[in-house]
């Protein structure tokens, strides 16, 4: 409750304010529509040199390019409003008769205010270098004079039919601008605040309301042209509120309201990578400076049979690093940690269980927009398997080329001596026939003799192996007696 009685009252105070300066601005109205001129069009013109000032001396750390492009194109825009002001009817500065310069300049000006709106609608959280917008609008301000004071410029009131065609259909354009630029302001809320927004749409509305009572007045002192600069106040004070007065208390939100942008960007970007390294088939662990863990992946839960959550914070060196190899991968990682990025290192890492594993790692330093080490980031593969297929591979075939040694066969035309039975080897010796079959198979011999050579050389110990085969009375099987 008061809470809001103090909103109550302070739209109350607004409220009462308001009142008073009408009321003052329509007693002047009574003395002189001059001083209520000159008064109104001053306010604008003081209201939009405080735009250009906040916004010209925190153009090196705002981030937001609608406030500098809105306050250089408002200075112009009161440039134009005091010309305007002085060239009205009755003040005596410029030797033009009637209105009509007067209602040139306020033409030139209001085409110049609907378009930098529509173009800051536009512009996004795209920079703007203030030196060369304010360039821009000096030379096109220069032209617009110069056509204006050079008689190029359309008629836009006479003294006898009053506000011509040009100036009628002009206001329509003007209105249809403002139009656009409210679109494109609403379409792209996430952009500004929505105090802001809100701000600029009723400042925007404000201008169109008064531009129509523009269409209607006859002459310059007429009440449509008085209800015409209430508007303008109004409109004024409203960009004031969203330019300035909004900018300055809340510096956060509207100074800096493109890093909340990006801030959650970089969020939605930090998540679909946490995704994706997350689902990763390999393994990702970011290391502190200190090998703390502060981020462990799905791929590496599955080979080392660790939750996220029980590793992070945790000393990577003593977690998955076996005792013996501490050492060794420390010093690689203070390597990384020194700029020197490491390349497929093979480190035998432990799961929970204490089982061994083969990795295949790589590590690269993760660096802050000041180069400053954030950490390390260490991706992998568990290789184990293939370094298991790999040495059963080595082993079979180690295993196949010595039984390959030793299968020898023989093959091809010998070369054999027709009466002493030598065969010549390959480096043309003659060689014994058990030598040669020795050395080219596996066959070992076992000397003995048949039964034909034994009968031929020792008859007396043999009996001769065909008369064995040829029937006859049988031997008693005595062996014979040495003689």
């Amino acid at each position: 409750m008061p809470a809001a009685k103090t909103g109550s009252s302070r739209l109350v105070s607004i409220a009462v304010t308001w009142l008073l300066l009408f009321s003052g601005l329509h007693l002047s109205v009574l003395y002189s529509y001059n001083l209520f001129h000159s008064l109104a069009e001053m306010f604008a013109v003081v209201v939009a040199c405080g735009i250009f000032m906040v916004a010209w001396n925190t153009r090196g750390f705002n981030r937001t390019p609608y406030l500098t492009f809105i306050g250089v194109a408002y200075l112009f825009v009161a440039g134009l409003d005091l010309l305007h002001t002085l060239a009205y009817q009755g003040m005596g500065v410029f030797r033009s008769p009637g209105a009509d310069l007067a209602t040139q300049l306020w033409i030139a000006a209001r085409y110049l205010e609907a378009a930098s709106l529509l173009a800051a609608s536009l512009l996004s959280l795209r920079r703007v270098k203030a030196e060369l917008l304010f360039l821009v609008y000096t030379v096109a301000t220069a032209s617009i004079l110069w056509a204006i004071f050079s008689g190029r410029f359309p008629v836009c009131y006479t003294s006898t039919g009053g506000l011509t065609t040009f100036k009628v259909l002009s206001e329509y354009l003007i209105c249809l601008i403002l139009v656009a630029a409210g679109v494109v302001f609403w379409r792209r809320a996430a952009l500004l605040d929505r105090t802001v927004l809100n701000l600029v749409l009723a400042s925007i509305a404000c201008t169109i309301a008064s531009e129509l009572s523009f269409t209607l007045y006859i002459h310059a002192y007429g009440l449509a042209n008085q209800v015409g600069h209430y508007l303008k106040i109004l409109s004024f004070y409203l960009i004031y509120r969203a330019s300035v007065s909004a900018s300055l208390k809340r510096p956060y939100e509207v100074l800096f309201r493109d890093l909340g942008v990006r801030e959650q960007r970089l969020k939605a970007s930090e998540g679909r990578l946490r995704a994706i390294l997350g689902n990763a088939a390999a393994l990702v662990i970011f290391l502190a400076p200190d090998w703390k863990m502060h981020e462990f992946n799905l791929g590496a839960q599955e080979i080392f049979g660790w939750q996220r959550r029980e590793v992070l914070a945790r000393d990577f060196l003593s977690v998955l690093i076996p005792p013996e190899q501490a050492g060794t991968v420390e010093s690689l990682l203070r390597r990384c940690l020194g700029g020197e990025p490491q390349r497929q290192i093979d480190t035998v890492m432990q799961d929970k269980g204490g089982q061994a594993h083969h990795i295949l790692w790589n590590c690269t330093r993760l660096d802050d927009s000041l180069g400053q080490a954030l950490g390390l980031v260490i991706s992998g593969l568990d290789i184990t398997v293939r370094i298991k297929y790999a040495k059963e591979r080595e082993e079979l075939i180690e295993s196949l080329q010595e039984a390959l040694a030793q299968v020898k066969t023989l093959s091809g035309l010998l070369p054999i001596c027709s009466h002493c039975k030598k065969i010549r080897d390959d480096s043309g010796y003659w060689r014994q026939i058990e030598q040669y079959v020795e050395n080219h198979s596996q066959a070992e011999f076992s000397h003995s003799m048949c039964p034909q050579c034994a009968h031929q050389l020792y008859p007396e110990y043999f009996p001769d192996p065909a008369a064995e085969a040829s029937p006859g009375p049988k031997s008693s099987g005595n062996p014979p007696k040495n003689r």
